[in-house]
This record gives C-alpha cells, structure tokens and sequence, in this order.
C-alpha cells in the first residue's frame, strides 16, 4: 500500500491580509502624527527683508491695506496680499508663491489631491519709482483654479525677488497664516 503525501495547504500563510491591514494603519498613523505635529509648529507671522515694510493678508479687495488676517474663521473666496515696500530697488522682477500644508482627518489627508492655488497678479500696484527704487503697495490675490474657496489649512506666501546686487533671488518677504474650517 502506498500513502500519497497530503499536499493542500488548508490555511497556511493566509496570514498576509493581516499583515496588509497592520502595514496600512501604521503609515496612517504615521501621517497622523506628522501632520498633527507640523500644525503644532505652526505659528503665524511674517518675516521681511529690508526694502519692504509690511506683508498684509485679507479677504477684502481695497486700494489700501485693510487690516491684517493672520487667521481665517472659514474659508475665503480670494486672498488679497498687500506688500508696502519702501526704496525697493527692483519689482519689475518679482514672484510670488504660495504653499499649502493641509490640516484635517488622516483619512481626509491620504485622499487630498492638492487645492490647486494660484497667484494671481491682476491688481494694480500704488507705486511710484525714485532714484532709489520703488515706494508704495503691490497687491495680488490666491484663489483655487477650480472657483471653489481657498481651502482650510496652514499657508506660507513666500515673495522673491533680485537680490541687493541685483544678483540671485531671494525671499522679500514671507507670510504665514491659517484658514480654518
């Protein structure tokens, strides 16, 4: 008589959904944690360099710097910002970009796609140029490309422009504030 091995593998290593499933909630975790503790770092406030003044955030469109919004109750339609600059020696060459981290459920971080904001440099600027560069306000705004208001989260606006030697760029000013939901 002749025994034939058994070859079925009931159950043997089956294990690897459980593995899957552990592998998943550590990573989320791990985002949950990162973004919890990079929006405790977060301060709101502004750094400038020399030549500029001041750096405004608001929701309203004025020809004059309206009061500074460090921190949006909801979402705004558009963001204006306001640059007062005094002497700057050259803002024919300058840009602005803006960064967004987003705050919020881990599950709604794993599924953000990115807002899609944009500056948009449609205002008209209040200076007048001197002998020893540019005076006065450049204002632009941050909406979505999609229309919808800017979405909640922490931002920094960051504006470049030619450096004293009219050399590399570098950052005129920065702007850090929070738009809550």
């Amino acid at each position: 008589m002749s025994v034939l091995p058994n070859t079925t593998t009931r159950g043997a290593d089956r294990r690897w959904p459980l593995y899957v499933l552990v592998a998943v909630a550590l990573v989320a975790l791990a985002l949950g944690v990162e973004a919890f503790l990079r929006a405790e770092n977060f301060l709101p406030g502004e750094e400038v360099s020399p030549g500029v003044r001041d750096v405004v955030v608001s929701p309203e469109n004025s020809l004059y710097p309206p009061p500074d919004t460090a921190h949006f109750e909801g979402p705004p339609e558009t963001i204006f910002v306001y640059l007062s600059v005094e002497e700057l020696p050259s803002v024919e060459d300058m840009e602005a970009q803006v960064e967004r981290v987003g705050s919020g459920s881990v599950f709604s971080l794993l599924l953000d796609r990115g807002a899609g904001i944009e500056v948009l440099d449609e205002q008209e600027d209040q200076l007048s140029t001197g002998e020893n560069g540019a005076t006065g306000i450049m204002k632009f705004a941050l909406k979505t490309t999609s229309g919808e208001p800017v979405p909640p989260g922490n931002y920094t606006v960051e504006v470049y422009g030619p450096g004293a030697t009219g050399g590399e760029y570098a950052v005129a000013a920065r702007k850090l504030f929070v738009i809550e939901e």
